[in-house]
């Protein structure tokens, strides 16, 4: 069967496979104590994520999508133009600042939903998409964590406004372009099955699904500097 529901076990083994070599991989880059070298590998994983992103898109384009369906404008494609300047500018300039800010509360938790809730469930999952999307969405998760532990995100609540100047920024234009295009980029128009954004429509009525998203947003980054938050009283006391 080509469907494969969400936390089956071939989607569990997929999860475990990616929470051991994200685990794996910051063991590892813990044990770096340059930023040269730690930097280089951030940016080399950031390369990496914008070609596998070409490569999947002309993939799909190449087996009959249209172009217009692989525009790389849902918040996870974003991540891949978020993370190059995080990891590619000068560590202390305010680009990075903001940028890694930006990947690590809205690209990670996007990311993080996504291998949660993937609607790439319609295809085998041992086939080429679900791989490579399981892979892109792991790289996503992974360069938002090395650039908290290696120290370019310097999460803070008085940065709170950046992920909304972020979205303010480019929110209006994808929702145009979903409605001229009719298609669906950040699930503006429509949410996923069998996901949060459904159950957000399912609460709100699709009158005030955008309404609904915007809440569940403010929710999830009350919730991340909150954390950010008490680990930072925490790391002061000692």
């Amino acid at each position: 069967m080509d469907y494969w529901d969400h936390f089956g076990i071939e989607h569990l083994s997929f999860l475990a496979l990616i929470a051991l070599v994200i685990t794996g991989v910051l063991f590892v880059s813990s044990r770096v104590r340059d930023d040269i070298h730690g930097d280089a590998f951030m940016r080399f994983l950031a390369v990496l994520l914008f070609i596998c992103e070409i490569t999947q898109d002309v993939i799909l384009i190449r087996q009959g999508w249209q172009i217009r369906d692989t525009l790389p404008l849902h918040l996870c494609n974003l991540g891949i133009f978020v993370n190059l300047p995080a990891t590619f500018g000068k560590r202390d300039s305010r680009l990075v600042i903001f940028f890694s800010e930006i990947s690590a509360m809205l690209i990670l938790p996007g990311a993080l939903g996504a291998l949660l809730f993937p609607d790439w469930n319609y295809r085998p999952i041992l086939s080429w998409l679900p791989i490579m999307c399981f892979f892109t969405h792991m790289l996503e998760v992974l360069i938002p964590l090395l650039l908290i532990t290696r120290g370019r995100a310097r999460i803070t609540t008085v940065h709170f406004w950046y992920s909304y100047a972020f979205l303010g920024a480019i929110v209006p234009f994808i929702w145009l372009l979903d409605k001229k295009l009719d298609v669906n980029y950040m699930f503006l128009m429509t949410p996923t099955s069998d996901s949060p954004l459904k159950w957000v429509s399912d609460l709100t009525g699709a009158d005030l699904y955008l309404l609904g998203l915007a809440l569940l947003l403010a929710g999830v980054l009350a919730a991340e500097y909150s954390v950010a938050c008490i680990v930072r009283r925490i790391q002061h006391r000692n």
